[in-house]
């Protein structure tokens, strides 16, 4: 019988793609995998970091897995990722029973290590400096629906946000090569992949530590000559680098799909200025106002933060009305969390908890009025359409996504009308709008070549 392994993926999307790395050195270890944790010998948890909260989800989800070493077949218990990467040596006094912790900076190299231990040589702690860049010859295993795929182009992150731990974590902003990118992107579309997301902490910084000038463009105009690849989506864009060139590109093609993930955290100069944003200078609604001229039907995203140290309610009213004017159609909104090692956590004028709860409720109460009004705009409208599956609740009725829905974080389009494949992509009429999702009609007749 063979030796089973599981793997449990948490955080982002780039996290996820780290996951789906690892996946193939389990395999080579001579692993086959299973999602059922009472049958794997060894059990793989890649964890995030970033903020306390899920450092405590990550503590709480390897506390359940330990259960499985002691009642079940798990002899193995490994813990990969950017919480083990922040903490290190004090993890292995906090979690004892786990037998191996790999830094961002080894999960690269899980099948050599977990060698290592079998015959007696390896340690029970890697982490060095975080400058691994994983590339088109490692092996990749996805985990994503087989028609749509996270393309992660770099690494890192070299701005120095105050509130953020990710250079820490990730190490500087690496790109990777854009010949190695297109050969990847190809095997996916080879594997049946229709829509790949182009992932980073910052897109359009892409290139930039090469030396380069543009490679962005490069890298989407390379894409648009790709054939069988339908959709793609840029997402983590700095708004101080969404150019004008990008833009026209973005409005002029047939594959990019009208829509940016754009984190502006604030609106208030003051507070974006003590975020350490580089940006802070320009008014984030010039920049809205910039992208929509281009791009009049684009769908927007952003990350906002509540509570920043120093925030007062001038600053946070400012905020609200950034909100109101600029009418995103998808929004998430985090309270500030002091965490330790950043700047921000030893600033002076830290809000209190009930304050910032109170200013994240408005900011989400606000948005989910603003897109239900911009979804109902949509009806009526034509939209490409992504064939997902049926609808939890019923077999009589098709889900999927709008060209304008990232995956996982927006909403989603319940199909009442047409019958397709899981992945085509349809063109469909818009019926009906609720707060978060639409109704559409498939127009099974025009589909898109």
């Amino acid at each position: 019988m063979s030796s089973l392994a599981s793997l449990i993926s948490l955080g982002c999307s780039k996290n996820l793609v780290d996951s789906e790395v690892m996946i193939p050195q389990l395999e080579h270890c001579g692993y086959v995998m299973t999602a059922d944790l009472s049958q794997a010998e060894i059990i793989v948890v890649n964890t995030c970091g970033f903020l306390e909260r899920a450092v405590e989800e990550a503590v709480d989800t390897i506390l359940e897995v330990v259960q499985h070493k002691e009642m079940s077949r798990c002899r193995q218990i490994v813990v990969t990722g950017c919480m083990v990467q922040r903490y290190g040596r004090k993890l292995k006094k906090l979690l004892p029973e786990v037998d191996l912790f790999l830094g961002t900076s080894h999960y690269g190299q899980l099948s050599k290590i977990l060698a290592e231990r079998s015959n007696g040589s390896g340690h029970s702690l890697y982490m060095g400096r975080p400058h691994f860049l994983a590339t088109s010859r490692l092996e990749r295993k996805r985990c994503t629906p087989f028609y749509s795929a996270y393309l992660k182009i770099a690494d890192g992150c070299s701005h120095r946000c105050t509130f953020c731990m990710i250079p820490r974590l990730r190490g500087p902003y690496r790109s990777r090569p854009l010949e190695d990118i297109e050969e990847e992107a190809s095997r996916l579309v080879d594997e049946g992949v229709r829509e790949l997301n182009l992932i980073a902490q910052d897109i359009t910084a892409f290139g930039s530590d090469r030396g380069g000038r543009d490679n962005l463009a490069a890298l989407l105009e390379s894409l648009e000559e790709m054939e069988g690849l339908r959709w793609v989506r840029l997402l983590y864009a700095y708004p101080e680098h969404v150019s004008d060139s990008l833009l026209k590109l973005l409005a002029q093609s047939n594959k990019i799909v009208p829509y940016l993930d754009i984190p502006f955290q604030h609106a208030s100069s003051s507070i974006l200025k003590a975020m350490g944003r580089v940006d802070h200078k320009q008014d984030p609604s010039d920049t809205v106002s910039r992208i929509r001229f281009h791009v009049p039907k684009i769908a927007l995203r952003t990350s906002l933060m509540v509570g920043f140290p120093g925030e007062t309610s001038q600053d946070f009213r400012k905020l609200l009305s950034f909100v109101e004017a600029a009418r995103f159609d998808h929004v998430g909104t985090f309270a500030f969390s002091p965490e330790k090692g950043t700047r921000a956590a030893r600033m002076s004028g830290q809000i209190p908890e009930k304050t910032k709860e109170e200013r994240l409720a408005m900011v989400m109460e606000l948005q989910r009025n603003i897109s239900r009004k911009r979804l109902s705009e949509r009806v009526g409208d034509r939209l490409q359409v992504m064939v997902e599956g049926y609808h939890p609740e019923t077999d009589y009725l098709l889900v999927g996504r709008a060209s304008i829905q990232a995956p996982e974080v927006d909403g989603e389009v319940i199909i009442t009308s047409g019958r397709a494949e899981i992945g085509e992509i349809h063109m469909a009429r818009v019926t009906g709008a609720h707060d978060y999702d639409l109704e559409a009609e498939l127009e099974l007749q025009t589909q898109e070549p």
